[in-house]
Order: C-alpha cells, then sequence, then structure tokens
C-alpha cells in the first residue's frame, strides 16, 4: 500500500535532518579569516583546528555536526528525534 501525496499537503522532511546545523556550519566556514583574509580553499579550512584562523563557533558548529550525524545513526533518536537537528 502506497501512500499518495497531494499538491496541498507536501511530504515533511524528517526531523532528524542535520541540514540547519550543515547550513550554519559552512556559512560561519565562509566567513572566517581563514576563508576571507587568508584566502584558502574551503576544504583546507574545514580540516583547519585552529580557533585563531578559523573561529570558534565554526569549530563548535563542526563538532555540533559530526554528533548530529552520529545521532542519525543512533536507535534511540529515531524514536525520540534527534536534539542537534
Amino acid at each position: 500500500m502506497a501512500l499518495s501525496v497531494s499538491a496541498d499537503k507536501p511530504h515533511r522532511k524528517a526531523s532528524n535532518s542535520c541540514a540547519s546545523v550543515y547550513d550554519e556550519m559552512v556559512t560561519c566556514y565562509q566567513e572566517s579569516p581563514c576563508f576571507k583574509e587568508l584566502n584558502r580553499p574551503f576544504m583546507d579550512c574545514l580540516s583547519n583546528l585552529r580557533p585563531q584562523e578559523v573561529g570558534e563557533e565554526c569549530l563548535v558548529l563542526r563538532k555540533a555536526y559530526a554528533q548530529c550525524r552520529r545521532n542519525i545513526l543512533k536507535g534511540q533518536y529515531r524514536v525520540m528525534g534527534n536534539p542537534y537537528s
């Protein structure tokens, strides 16, 4: 039995998606001194762990995104919902 999706009720996104944390992290890294002032490639800034070059907030968002991705695989968060999403 397939569930039909009507035009007036669009399909709901999964609540455990980490897209919002990911978007915030990417924006933070794009605004970081590593990317803007030092003109390093984005992937180099992403692997950089120095708070002076990247910023403390970006490092916190990176850890939050990693934890969010790990929580997707945990069974208890499939039922209760992912607190990081």
